[in-house]
């Protein structure tokens, strides 16, 4: 079950299942490119574009507690391969049909299929994994499944804009059916009893959540999904316009507003891929919750001082080191979220710690954008940095004597 990690490459069973969850999400990263600045493509209006983009998350806090059960009640293979044989009717729904209510349906489908292909992934890293590396496995899984983001929305937009998008997604298409190929027939799990189906009666989302130690984790991915994926990266674009206007320069550099966003949030999906696995790495070399205080540090520092000056360039250090370390401190919580799901159930405990971040992730534009003004977001991001601080306190203190 455990491979070696001399190189520091990750076991080639989670290789392969990151692989084919980054092929299937190509599209989906493609349509949150595309979909946005070209909504009459579809004939819809930007009010639906926003309910289709948020339809897939809201289902994921339904989805994610019904997949835990039936991965745990029928393994991973199974449903792993049916998720990404599912996720073609969504590409085909993208390409072919203008109708809001098929293209909501679509979403709502490929929110279940991802519910299926990221838990999946996460359980086999944590399977493939012993005390020593599970920190690095989780972060390179984590990292190659981000690959699959940044090619979607980098080739997606660009391939659109010359072959048109129906192609496009026929082309993301197949590599999808190549992914479904090749982990159907190397994956190791075709035949490999699971024997946590005899832990059904722990699947219950809220007896999971009576465990102090999942509850915990939970409200500290919840909290990390709204800050960082969530509150930060929804609202940066607002909070440099109002702060900066929307042309200014950076380095004797001209900039947009749209353009420096991008180019932000660009740097931190990159940040997972490269960031990630080293971040997983020293957390197995020098202790998790040593890395995790150093990780929270940085991020708050980040989030206290990103707002203080009308200096371009501080502030874009400051963005820079929130989003570096917020990847380290998610990396973080990975190998906590396994050590508890050794002890419990590892489904379960994977499926409550990827809903609450999922819900923290949805929460965090609603916040930053609807519900405070603009002149409030840096004492937002600030108060944000406290509670980052408040609940890695509690981790540290309940792991204390467990890991160092």
């Amino acid at each position: 079950m455990i491979f070696s990690t001399k190189l520091r490459l990750p076991p080639f069973p989670v290789t392969i299942t990151s692989l084919s969850v980054a092929a299937a999400l190509l599209g989906d990263a493609m349509l949150y490119v595309v979909m946005p600045s070209r909504p009459e493509l579809w004939y819809i209006s930007i009010f639906q574009v926003g309910i289709l983009l948020s339809a897939n998350r809201l289902v994921r806090l339904f989805t994610n507690p019904a997949i835990a059960y039936i991965v745990a009640r029928f393994g991973v293979y199974q449903p792993f391969q049916w998720s990404l044989l599912a996720s073609l009717s969504v590409l085909v729904a993208y390409a072919l049909t203008s109708s809001f209510t098929l293209l909501l349906l679509a979403r709502l489908t490929w929110g279940a299929c991802w519910s299926t292909l990221r838990l999946v992934s996460q359980w086999i890293a944590s399977d493939q994994s012993d005390e020593t590396n599970v920190g690095f496995n989780l972060a390179s899984n984590a990292s190659l499944i981000r690959i699959g983001s940044i090619g979607g929305a980098l080739f997606g937009g660009i391939l659109s804009d010359y072959i048109g998008y129906k192609l496009t997604f026929s082309i993301f298409g197949a590599l999808t059916i190549l992914s479904w190929l090749v982990w159907r027939n190397a994956s190791s799990y075709r035949y490999k009893p699971i024997g946590e189906h005899l832990k059904g009666e722990r699947h219950n989302f809220l007896t999971l959540l009576k465990n102090v130690d999942i509850l915990l984790i939970g409200m500290s991915g919840l909290a990390i999904g709204l800050v960082i994926p969530g509150l930060m990266s929804a609202s940066l674009g607002h909070f440099i316009r109002s702060s900066f206007g929307t042309d200014f320069s950076l380095l004797f550099i001209s900039f947009t507003v749209t353009a420096y966003t991008g180019l932000m949030l660009g740097f931190r999906s990159f940040s997972e891929v490269f960031v990630g696995p080293f971040g997983g790495y020293i957390s197995d070399r020098y202790g998790r919750l040593k890395v995790l205080v150093i990780s929270v540090v940085l991020s708050s520092v980040g989030l206290l001082l990103v707002s203080v000056t009308d200096d371009i360039l501080f502030t874009t250090i400051m963005i820079a080191l929130i989003f570096a370390a917020g990847v380290l401190l998610m990396m973080q919580l990975l190998p906590l979220v396994s050590v508890v799901a050794e002890q419990n159930s590892r489904s379960g405990v994977f499926s409550v710690y990827n809903t609450f971040q999922d819900f923290g992730s949805a929460l965090g534009p609603l916040i930053g954008l609807s519900l405070v003004s603009t002149r409030y977001l840096s004492l937002l991001y600030q108060c944000s940095s406290v509670l980052l601080i408040i609940l890695v306190l509690l981790l540290v203190f309940q792991f204390r004597r467990r890991l160092v």
